[in-house]
């Protein structure tokens, strides 16, 4: 449960942040995506709890407070008083785009892993997709149409490709066969401007494979124009289609005590 909880820390962190009053930081932007299956995490900061429940799924936006340090942060596992983790102070990236996410290794080991997204230009008519192996799970070839479009992508790896806007086939399948079927097969929308991240979750041997998403958008457009706010996240088994579904739904929390500091 220990390594459980430190690998959820940064997740944890979010939520803390996200309680504060917004302040002149960085031009960060930064997600954190909660990205292990069963298991739920409180936040204490001050001798108080500033967030409880963060879910599986769940993400928070901590643009707002790139380059801050947060104070006094510890974990507990949800609905407890025993304190797992004394997190200390955190310091936020202050520039960059980035996602960090909580996930299982290919041995089935929490651990955090960290993005930093291409927010690069896609051609006119083209659109981005990334896919990011971050389940408990041998290494895996991606394909497209049925064609192999990321071969042997290990744990904690992933690529990307420009793709015209359209609609493809995608399915995962174990490195160097063509099946089983691991995740999918399932439709991809590749939209025009859009960088949409996939994540495989979760573990083979308990069967709780699936993923989660985000989407970056504005690519088409000046640097500046890229999604600073709430990028959908969703875990539905493969739902690629997740590119559009509510921002609303990521949201753990949208009012909590502000009782975190934060410091230049």
């Amino acid at each position: 449960m220990r390594r459980l909880l430190t690998a959820l820390a940064a997740l944890a962190i979010a939520s803390i942040a996200f309680a504060m009053p917004a302040s002149a930081q960085g031009s960060a932007r930064i997600h954190l995506i909660h990205g292990i299956p069963g298991i739920d995490v409180d936040v204490e900061a001050n001798g108080a709890n500033v967030f409880e429940g963060f879910s599986f799924g769940d993400t928070q936006d901590l643009s707002a407070f790139a380059g801050a340090t947060l104070e006094g942060v510890k974990v507990k596992a949800a609905g407890t008083d025993t304190v797992a983790i004394d997190a200390g102070d955190v310091t936020l990236p202050a520039a960059g785009n980035f996602t960090l996410i909580a996930h299982l290794d290919a041995s089935g080991t929490p651990t955090i892993g960290v993005f930093e997204n291409d927010t690069s230009s896609p051609a006119a008519g083209q659109g981005r997709i990334t896919v990011r192996h971050t389940a408990a799970a041998p290494a895996v070839d991606i394909l497209a149409n049925g064609a192999v479009a990321f071969a042997n992508v290990p744990n904690g790896a992933g690529g990307g490709a420009d793709l015209p806007a359209g609609t493809i086939s995608a399915s995962v399948v174990p490195a160097g066969a063509s099946e089983p079927v691991v995740i999918g097969p399932a439709d991809l929308p590749i939209t025009e401007g859009t960088n949409l991240i996939v994540y495989a979750v979760g573990s083979l041997d308990d069967g709780s494979l699936t993923v989660l998403t985000e989407s970056i958008t504005g690519l088409s457009s000046a640097p500046a124009a890229v999604n600073t706010g709430n990028s959908p996240v969703e875990s539905n088994g493969f739902g690629f289609a997740a590119a559009g579904i509510a921002a609303a739904a990521m949201l753990a929390v949208t009012a909590v005590p502000a009782v975190a500091r934060v410091r230049r």
